[in-house]
């Protein structure tokens, strides 16, 4: 019991908090420069207790916290030493694939987001490259290494974006989050690692893919947003490791991947739009 505290933490006293996360983009007159953010998020407001940060990287490590939490009981001292202790659990979990996490999640971002504006030519939505707009969309991609059980891991790209007018002022945020695919140990002959990281590069490539393309298309209006079912759906979101149950409105749904909006203030680290990956969830019906 005591060792969940870590996740009450997480959640941080979400009762009353803003829903800001969940609602549409307002509109903006005019095209919007893309810009992709070397930003990182803030580990105060947008991270559980306990991270560990692959060193100069946007990747971090998360699920693995435990009795972290208990820190809590024992005041501030407690909770930084729980804090340390938890991070450094996560180091060594790490520690052999240290190498293969250490990915440039900028430079990956900016590649897809790319190929992602060439392959669906949004002329008249986006500002060209390097040029501005009306306003600007500012991109933050990291990578969460989630610990799903002892050994078994789901990575999470998140895209955290920001609108702001053409003053640089922010008018609206929310995060997209993509852990669609299998869960593997990190270690291991078929582990994320593997083959020199081969098979975490794919995953982050084809989420990277998942997120930019719903970013772009809730950018560009063509995303359905208010329409859709409500349902409760019970996951292991992005950072955290219990299965949680949730309400949430379905965006959109494919043969492999959910898209939603899970009903939460943007207090939870869950917050935003999440495309999840459907053989990973139970979704039933919202009871009316």
């Amino acid at each position: 019991m005591l060792g969940r505290v870590v996740l009450g933490l997480a959640l941080v006293a979400a009762t009353g908090c803003a829903h800001a996360l969940s609602q549409p983009m307002p509109r903006l007159e005019g095209k919007l420069a893309l810009k992709v953010s070397n930003e990182q998020p803030s580990k105060w407001t947008e991270m559980p207790l306990g991270v560990h940060q692959i060193p100069d990287t946007s990747v971090y490590v998360s699920g693995h916290q435990g009795a972290a939490g208990i820190g809590v009981l024992f005041g501030l001292i407690g909770v930084a030493a729980a804090h340390a202790a938890a991070q450094s659990t996560g180091e060594k979990k790490t520690q052999d694939a240290q190498a293969q996490l250490r990915l440039d999640m900028r430079a990956l971002a900016e590649r897809v987001l790319t190929e992602e504006l060439g392959r669906r030519g949004a002329a008249n939505r986006f500002a060209a490259a390097g040029t501005t707009g009306a306003g600007s969309l500012e991109i933050v991609p990291y990578l969460v290494v989630n610990f799903i059980g002892d050994e078994q891991v789901r990575p999470w790209v998140v895209l955290k974006t920001m609108l702001k007018d053409a003053k640089g002022e922010e008018q609206w945020k929310t995060k997209y989050v993509a852990g669609v695919g299998e869960a593997r140990p990190l270690g291991g002959e078929r582990g994320w690692a593997s083959e020199d990281g081969a098979p975490l590069r794919q995953h982050v490539d084809r989420n990277l893919r998942l997120a930019m393309d719903v970013l772009l298309r809730d950018a560009s209006g063509t995303l359905p947003r208010g329409t859709g079912r409500k349902v409760e759906v019970k996951a292991q979101w992005v950072w955290v490791k219990p299965f949680l149950e949730r309400t949430a409105e379905v965006l959109e749904e494919t043969e492999d991947a959910l898209v939603v909006i899970p009903d939460v203030a943007d207090a939870f680290v869950f917050a935003g739009v999440n495309i999840l990956d459907k053989r990973a969830v139970t979704v039933k019906q919202e009871e009316k």
